[in-house]
């Protein structure tokens, strides 16, 4: 059945807690637990990025040199083709 014209609408609460993105997870009866801003968390050194980069490029050379070798396969043949 369709609503009556004595119920009401629910008024919706937005919080603004300065984020660029839409986040509901704050709107109800309890307040919203603090979260860590950029200036509160512990900065990273240089040695640990470096040690996080080059195990990522050790990560990912074996495959970078098979699809390089699959590249120039395949130049080879329409090469010798053309």
């Amino acid at each position: 059945m369709s609503k009556g014209k004595n119920s009401k609408k629910k008024k919706v609460t937005y919080i603004d807690d300065g984020r660029t993105i839409a986040d509901m997870s704050g709107v109800g009866k309890k307040k919203p637990e603090k979260k860590l801003d950029n200036l509160d968390r512990p900065k990273s050194d240089f040695k640990s990025q470096w040690n996080t980069y080059w195990s990522t490029v050790k990560m990912m050379l074996l495959p970078m040199l098979v699809v390089i070798g699959i590249i120039c396969v395949a130049f080879g043949l329409m090469y010798l083709l053309m």
